[in-house]
């Protein structure tokens, strides 16, 4: 059985910005299997980092990442998430589209996906 557990880190500087993250994980049996983080800046959010180690994969714990990710941008304001994923993934990029994610293009070579919230 996993679990999900949401532990909250505010106030992140990246650059001269100040952001408020959260780093979402999942676990099985006790041990980390799984993760993503969520920034915070304004009315947006971005999840970066979504990995799910690889002898847990296809049991559906990235989905259930960034459903979580999803619940928590809507719960905090967001009106929009964003993400990026590299061109080729194509099991990322098929996961992020059945979310109602909308391909807008490549943003530094990567495909570069929105969600309204």
């Amino acid at each position: 059985m996993s679990e999900l557990i949401k532990e909250s880190v505010a106030n992140v500087g990246v650059g001269c910005q100040s952001l408020n993250s959260e780093l979402i994980y999942l676990t099985e049996g006790g041990n980390q299997v799984g993760s993503l983080v969520l920034i915070y800046n304004e009315n947006t959010a971005s999840i970066f980092s979504v990995e799910v180690l690889n002898k847990h994969r296809g049991k559906g714990y990235g989905k259930k990442l960034v459903v979580e990710a999803i619940s928590r941008a809507k719960s905090k304001g967001s009106y929009v998430l964003e993400l990026n994923t590299e061109t080729d993934n194509t099991v990322a990029n098929n996961l992020y589209q059945s979310l109602g994610f909308e391909l807008r293009g490549l943003k530094d070579d990567f495909n570069n996906y929105i969600k309204t919230l």
